[in-house]
């Protein structure tokens, strides 16, 4: 039977203890903020309570309620998004080496390298390449793109015009996405301008360096990516895929060599989820090859693809199975929003192949046994907001399941999944709708140190370079506080 309470005092004092243990449990609750953190949180917190609050009174400006395309350019001169873009970020567990490049970046650099090519295949889709081949099902002549840009009366607006075919920005994403069938095919076809292209040499070695280059400016320090191990190519000859894997990994060394404080690159092996049984079993044995040559940077495997239209990790189970468990899964699991068909369970699947982490996750809010067992077995979800949104899961990212998890405390980290898709190089907004949308209008600082000592210790990092890793994020999380403490005021909502 219920109990009645008859005085504000005692209803008061239960109120605060619901709210207070509530926030205990949830992501970050039990951490202890130092002084000089106290201090910072309420910086933070002084300018996140300003923008909602302005938001609250006036929607247009609410840009944790808004797509991103339409909440960029109130992001950007957000005080909240200035301070973020200053915080050292940790690990980044999921981001797809293709898509991870800034579009604009790519467009005026690797664009003007010479002998690119430009083709259109039969689907309307662009091609860039720097050979001819009959794998491209080009429908239209190849183009010398140097020639195009060339013969155009404006090479700026030409070089925009490129751009579109390898980013998803449109003014009104809700027209020109209507449904999540036609934002995903854009999508996947933004692979299929780029995948020959990046696997020229001289391409693949400035395009990979940038790529260390835009993570570590947002505060990365360490990276898990997935890859695509496949044949390149330069000017006289194919290469391997052991070739090209060597060739990266000097680029990891080469950008090491200046950048000591990053710890590492590693690879997780991708594979597309349409492929057949026996074609993923050709896959494994390459997966398998690869990994014995480079034990430590290729770190486990896994599938990807959108999973309403691709096979079901059920499908692919007995396979699977097979491999011994030094070989580590990082499954996509539950990035779609049916509920009780193939797509949905592959997070049960996930599960019961032992997969180290689960990329998306989004739906495992629907399944109280499985995320009682990934609480319980520290099986941490990759959540991808901004992914989530503009690949149709969720419109108002205050919806989205990551909140749930958050308040539950079920490990996540923050990931970008493809950021040079979409304009969010790095993860700084990724980080803005977690706080902004997904955490408690009360969260905070805690909530993000959290996050970030997460993205190491749900790392495949072996437990020195955890230490490592976390001695680096100590040492830069300081220096960010009294960057904070030096250059913020607490009192005005300017810098």
């Amino acid at each position: 039977m219920k109990t009645t309470i008859t005085d504000n005092l005692s209803w008061n004092k239960i109120r605060n203890s619901v709210i207070q243990t509530e926030e205990f449990l949830s992501t970050g609750g039990n951490l202890r903020l130092s002084t000089k953190e106290v201090f910072v949180d309420r910086i933070l917190m002084k300018y996140k309570n300003d923008e909602l609050n302005e938001g609250f009174n006036n929607l247009e400006k609410l840009a944790a309620s808004m797509h991103f395309f339409k909440a960029k350019q109130l992001i950007d001169n957000s005080e909240v998004f200035k301070l973020l873009k200053l915080m050292p970020k940790g690990g980044l567990l999921h981001g797809h080496n293709a898509a991870m490049v800034s579009s604009e970046w790519i467009i005026k650099n690797l664009t003007y390298y010479p002998g690119l090519l430009k083709c259109t295949n039969k689907d309307g889709v662009v091609i860039f390449s720097f050979r001819k081949s009959d794998s491209h099902n080009c429908n239209t002549n190849y183009e010398l793109v140097a020639n195009e840009r060339n013969r155009s009366n404006n090479p700026e607006f030409y070089d925009r015009i490129l751009e579109k075919s390898i980013n998803l920005y449109v003014p009104r994403p809700e027209v020109e996405y209507p449904n999540i069938k036609v934002v995903w095919d854009k999508f996947q076809n933004i692979f299929l301008t780029v995948n020959d292209f990046i696997k020229f040499l001289p391409v693949f070695k400035a395009y990979h360096y940038r790529l260390l280059e835009e993570m570590y400016q947002d505060g990365i320090f360490y990276i898990e990516m997935r890859h695509t191990f496949s044949q390149g190519y330069d000017h006289k000859n194919s290469l391997s895929a052991i070739e090209m894997t060597l060739e990266l990994l000097n680029v990891v060394k080469d950008f090491k060599r200046t950048h000591p404080d990053f710890i590492d690159l590693r690879a997780i092996y991708q594979v597309k989820r349409r492929i057949t049984i026996e074609e993923l079993s050709q896959q494994i044995s390459q997966f398998l090859t690869l990994r014995s040559y480079f034990p430590e940077f290729i770190i486990g495997i896994d599938l990807v693809g959108q999973e309403d239209t691709g096979n079901s990790l059920y499908y692919y189970y007995k396979l699977l199975q097979q491999l011994s468990p030094t070989n580590r899964f990082f499954f996509h699991a539950g990035e779609t929003n049916w509920y009780g068909v193939a797509a949905d369970y592959n997070i049960l699947d996930a599960i019961l192949l032992n997969t180290t982490r689960i990329g998306h996750g989004y739906a495992l809010v629907k399944h109280p046994v499985l995320w009682n067992s990934v609480k319980r077995y520290g099986i941490a979800i990759e959540v991808s907001l901004i992914s989530n949104q503009i690949l149709h899961l969720v419109e108002d990212l205050r919806n989205h399941p990551a909140a749930f998890y958050i308040s539950e405390n079920i490990p996540i980290v923050i990931t970008n999944d493809d950021p040079g898709f979409w304009n969010a190089k790095g993860l700084s907004y990724d980080f803005y709708y977690c706080l902004m949308a997904v955490g408690s209008n009360r969260a905070g600082l805690k909530l993000l140190k959290q996050l970030i000592i997460n993205s190491l210790k749900y790392s495949a990092m072996t437990s020195n370079d955890k230490n490592i890793a976390i001695k680096i994020f100590h040492k830069r999380w300081n220096n960010f506080l009294d960057h904070i403490i030096k250059n913020y005021n607490l009192y005005n909502s300017k810098n």
